[in-house]
């Protein structure tokens, strides 16, 4: 709602109100979950949400929301089954990297491009070095951008071999976005 006044009215509430209005907001935004988005197609078994995002514009500007974690960031799975991962987040990238973290986390390091444009890598041992690259919100998702670029939004692995296989996001495993892969026989 927006109240213009004349310069000698007071506003319509005291601060106190405005301040308890912003926090209830804030802790709404902070209490998000995954049903308020379309789940039907990020909650199989074998998915992984690559973290959340919100964008709040009011009058005022625009504001943004982040939770730099993996949703369900440990997946049992047998050998031979693919995880799959989606960023949701619309305006911050992540990437999800087994083995090494690389220098330059823009492209992608051993992985190929499926029919359906997601990047696939397979990962036989904890020694292999896979890296999604920068995983985006889907282009009609994002924010900032006139006519958004089509960009990767998912990534999946195969898993050919049981073990465990850590993984993190390059960009924000120092906030603690880390997770793992069992792989049962």
């Amino acid at each position: 709602m927006v109240h213009v006044l004349d310069l000698s009215q007071p506003l319509p509430h005291g601060q106190g109100f405005y301040d308890h209005q912003a926090a209830a907001e804030g802790n709404a935004l902070l209490a998000d979950n995954l049903q308020n988005h379309d789940s039907s197609t990020h909650s199989g078994r074998n998915s992984v949400t690559v973290g959340m995002g919100e964008v709040v514009a009011n009058g005022g500007g625009s504001q943004t929301l982040s939770i730099m974690r993996f949703m369900n960031p440990t997946k049992v799975i047998h050998a031979g089954e693919t995880v799959e991962w989606t960023n949701l987040d619309p305006a911050t990238p992540h990437t999800i990297t087994f083995g090494i973290e690389p220098g330059n986390p823009v492209p992608p390091v051993n992985a190929t491009l499926d029919p359906d444009g997601s990047l696939h890598g397979i990962v036989t041992s904890s020694g292999d070095n896979v890296h999604s690259g920068f995983i985006l919100a889907a282009p009609q998702d994002q924010m900032f951008l006139a006519t958004p670029p089509l960009s990767v939004t998912r990534f999946r692995v195969t898993f050919p071999h049981a073990g465990v296989f850590p993984y993190i996001c390059a960009l924000h495993d120092d906030l603690g976005m880390k997770g793992e892969v069992i792989v049962l026989p």
